[in-house]
């Protein structure tokens, strides 16, 4: 009887330890998967915040450029008879900034014509001479979209060629 105790005993002593073991390493696996889950909010949770600030912001639209055309015109050189031939794309909000701008075309036309005619090549001569230029020509193309009940007009004008003789 003695013997059956004794055994009786060191089958029990092992599952002691086996369910210490069993239960340590239960609550390491629940604090390894609570941690990886904590871990893992708070980054998305990072991620989404900065997603959700980029949709704030709507998409800007691309532009839309429309042709101008090219002008050659007699410029103002009191020494020599020179000549300048550039040719111009303005750049516009939308769609419907450029059907506008077309259906003006020949008001605007007239107006950068009579800008381009009224410069000297000394005036052009320069980076900065060339970009008071585009300015006054937006300037200009949208004097003559005032007509319209266009909401924007030209926002940017692009030299695609110019020459000046």
């Amino acid at each position: 009887m003695a013997e059956k105790d004794a055994k009786a005993e060191d089958a029990k002593a092992p599952k002691k330890s086996k369910s210490k073991l069993l239960l340590i390493v239960g609550v390491g696996a629940t604090l390894l998967v609570a941690g990886g889950g904590a871990a893992a909010y708070l980054l998305m949770g990072k991620k989404d915040a900065a997603h959700a600030a980029e949709q704030k912001t709507p998409p800007k639209k691309a532009p839309v450029f429309v042709d101008l055309e090219s002008f050659t015109v007699n410029l103002r050189d009191e020494d020599d008879d020179r000549f300048m031939q550039v040719k111009l794309v303005a750049e516009m909000r939308d769609n419907a900034a450029g059907e506008v701008l077309k259906n003006m075309m020949p008001a605007v036309r007239s107006e950068i014509l009579l800008l381009l005619g009224s410069k000297r090549s000394a005036d052009l001569a320069t980076r900065e001479g060339k970009e008071k230029l585009a300015q006054e020509i937006i300037a200009a193309a949208n004097k003559a979209l005032e007509r319209t009940p266009a909401e924007k007009g030209v926002e940017a004008v692009n030299f695609t060629h110019l020459i000046i003789q």
